[in-house]
């Protein structure tokens, strides 16, 4: 007889066995080998003998689609025999939590038609559960929620109603054209014609589009959308014109060149720095005094020179000579300002 933890890795790997089947059942783009390799954590040649017994189970309803990486990614039609085949998945305490305290923390910040998409998969979850566990997990969250508090940040608090989200989804799943009235600061308000591009959520919310004709998409601030309409007429977005090509060299929103940067935090500041993200293309390199540089490749300056007044003394901008430029001026402006009083 094997001993007791040789048994329990073999359940465990069953039990992961029989959640990808549930995965490829509920995946409607599929997964990849590698995909279940990695979820898996076996070599390749496990994750082909596994697909070779689903074909043998399930037969035709095993599929597969190459996507546009030339890769095939295997799925399960649904049917009730892919259902039965996996166990019954239970609603957790921590699960249900989370999904109160994202949409929580999305209506804090005014994204009011995002958090009641939450709160309705959230009631959709809960219909799964039996009445016994349901008077259960109900109070447990109620008395967590009122111990883990969600902490406030200054900033505006804009809320983006669905009848502006509405539209401007529907018009990026359709790649549609929409019209929408922009307010401007002093100026009349005026209706553009764009194609949405997509959706940046910061301290403010903000809408990427291009307008016909341009070359380049630009920003526009959401909470100076007076409507938005969908039009009929569809469009057809380059290469390369995405959300996650278009941001990719930005340190924020705000869109321009990118730039070399070099940023030398002090031995004291360089334990903060490195749990920062400032940037995907970042390096950090650790010198003899226990400084730490971090090194990044894009645009932004006036958005890198307010983040770093933060940072007061701690850091040091060793390049773009623009950018240590650009923050001098920042606290001179500052200084000026502030100490007229004094």
């Amino acid at each position: 007889m094997q001993d007791r933890p040789s048994q329990l890795v073999r359940h465990d790997k069953l039990a992961r066995q029989i959640e990808l089947i549930g995965r490829l059942a509920a995946s409607h783009g599929g997964l990849s080998i590698a995909q279940m390799m990695d979820f898996l954590g076996c070599e390749r040649r496990t994750v082909e003998r596994l697909i070779d017994v689903l074909r043998d189970i399930y037969g035709e309803r095993l599929t597969f689609a190459e996507h546009d990486d030339r890769k095939k990614y295997w799925r399960l039609k649904p049917d009730p025999d892919v259902i039965r085949a996996v166990p019954r998945l239970e609603l957790t305490w921590e699960e249900a939590l989370e999904v109160e305290a994202a949409a929580l923390a999305l209506e804090r910040e005014g994204h009011l038609a995002r958090a009641e998409v939450l709160r309705g998969l959230d009631r959709k979850l809960k219909l799964r559960l039996q009445d016994n566990a349901l008077r259960k997990l109900e109070p447990d969250v109620e008395a967590l929620l009122n111990s883990e508090g969600l902490l406030g940040r200054p900033g505006p608090r804009f809320a983006v109603t669905p009848d502006l989200l509405g539209p401007l989804r529907e018009a990026l799943l359709i790649n549609h054209r929409i019209r929408v009235r922009y307010r401007t600061p002093g100026k009349p308000t005026r209706e553009h014609l764009l194609e949405p591009v997509g959706l940046l959520y910061g301290t403010r919310p903000y809408l990427l589009a291009i307008k016909p004709g341009k070359p380049d998409a630009a920003v526009w601030r959401l909470d100076r959308v007076e409507s938005v309409t969908v039009t009929e007429e569809g469009f057809t977005r380059p290469s390369g014109q995405d959300l996650r090509s278009l941001t990719a060299d930005c340190f924020g929103v705000w869109r321009e060149p990118p730039m070399d940067v070099a940023l030398r935090f002090s031995p004291d500041g360089a334990k903060d720095a490195r749990g920062w993200h400032f940037h995907a293309s970042q390096s950090m390199i650790e010198e003899a005094d226990g400084a730490l540089v971090v090194r990044f490749r894009a645009g932004g300056i006036e958005e890198m020179a307010v983040h770093l007044v933060t940072w007061g003394t701690a850091v040091e901008i060793m390049a773009p000579t623009k950018l240590r430029a650009r923050l001098a001026a920042l606290g001179e402006m500052l200084a000026e300002h502030h100490g007229r009083r004094l």
